[in-house]
């Protein structure tokens, strides 16, 4: 805790000037396909079945638009923003709920030999640390390693003060913490306050902190050669001013996994634990919006509160290259194991999927893939089945 308070200190606090170097990038991603999605559950004696057929947007990659920059401080140190933009490629409606910069809007100090410093809106560390070994890249929907570890399902914390330490070439460590995270909420055991009731409520930065919905983010990541090893926690506080008093206890996340290189294969795994609640339900069909009949693990909100709720996920997934091209494949299984729900309206979670891509040049690329999801969201007898073909193209 001394060498991060240190460094804290050294990063805020360093001012000295050089002579200013600026360097400003506009990136993006256009991401769109063709998708096929059907969902099914048979439930209280009735086959409940939906199909969907059309365009979706942002499949291997979420549709962006950014502005990157740094600003050379002297001495290694460098002022760094970035403001990032998500649309929904086939409308130009913005997504993250219509925000301006929903995917990042951060502004920070950067040392390449000491760490960095971010403040603002951003992803977690488990979402970061963990990017790298999902074979699909936290990316293709149902396929996405987030369908069974929700705290690293591309999730996002507004207001949120991230400190990466780089304590040597290999290993960083890094420690984060979220004021206000503007992630939506049902709190099942508090009371009065339902889905539809705390669902718009205690999103955004208020004066009193305890009010706000607030998470703490820790993570480590070694990288060293082919071999990548990585560990995350994740912990949700809720607000004070719900009904009945803030839910206890908070729901927390853990995971940790790697990932070798041998070159003509990469071979990953992962393992986490969730408990007492759930990050951002991955919905059946993922991509789509079909009004599904299968609720997703978080009950339409991006955190579930839900004392005696547990569940323990396993990843085993690989990548192929072959010239310009790459398969991907994984197997997910998420077991609950907690006594919040009836046991026999559960079962795990198996999640089968492949992707076949296709490298035009280094920037364009076609992809293909198939996901097969049964007992989805741990439904015994749901069953989610994703088809698709699109186009990704990186500026």
């Amino acid at each position: 805790m001394k060498r991060f308070a240190t460094i804290f200190s050294l990063l805020i606090c360093h001012l000295t000037s050089a002579q200013a170097q600026d360097n400003v990038t506009i990136y993006g991603i256009i991401d769109i396909g063709l998708q096929y999605a059907t969902v099914n559950q048979s439930r209280d004696r009735t086959f409940e079945s939906n199909q969907f057929l059309g365009i979706a947007s942002g499949v291997q990659s979420g549709s962006r638009l950014g502005l990157r920059g740094t600003h050379e401080m002297g001495e290694g140190f460098q002022t760094v923003f970035t403001l990032e933009n998500g649309f929904d490629s086939s409308n130009g409606v913005a997504q993250q709920g219509g925000r301006l910069f929903g995917r990042q809007s951060t502004i920070g100090i950067k040392h390449n030999n000491i760490g960095q410093f971010d403040i603002g809106r951003q992803m977690n560390l488990a979402t970061n640390y963990f990017l790298p070994i999902d074979p699909f890249a936290e990316g293709f929907g149902q396929a996405n390693f987030g369908a069974s570890f929700g705290s690293a399902n591309t999730t996002r914390y507004s207001n949120l003060l991230l400190l990466q330490i780089q304590a040597t070439n290999a290993l960083t460590i890094g420690l984060g913490y979220s004021f206000a995270t503007e992630m939506s909420a049902v709190y099942t055991a508090n009371g009065s306050c339902t889905e539809s009731s705390c669902l718009p409520n205690n999103q955004t930065s208020q004066f009193q902190t305890n009010n706000n919905l607030r998470a703490l983010s820790l993570g480590a990541k070694y990288s060293s050669g082919p071999l990548l090893l990585s560990i995350a926690y994740d912990q949700l506080s809720g607000p004070d001013n719900i009904p009945n008093g803030p839910p206890k206890p908070n729901p927390t996340a853990w995971l940790a996994g790697g990932a070798y290189d041998f070159s003509v294969v990469k071979i990953a795994v992962a393992f986490g634990q969730t408990r007492n609640g759930a990050w951002n339900g991955q919905p059946a069909g993922a991509g789509t919006t079909p009004n599904s009949p299968l609720a997703d693990s978080t009950l339409g909100s991006a955190a579930l509160f839900l004392p005696g709720a547990a569940a323990n996920s396993l990843m085993l997934g690989v990548t192929v290259p072959v010239r310009e091209a790459s398969i991907l494949a994984s197997v997910q299984r998420m077991q609950a194991v907690g006594d919040a729900l009836p046991r026999s309206d559960m079962g795990p979670q198996m999640i089968y999927s492949a992707a076949y891509l296709y490298n035009f040049s280094r920037r364009t690329n076609l992809y293909t893939y198939a996901s097969y999801g049964n007992n989805y969201a741990a439904i015994r007898s749901a069953q989610s089945t994703v088809l698709g073909v699109g186009i990704r193209h990186q500026f």
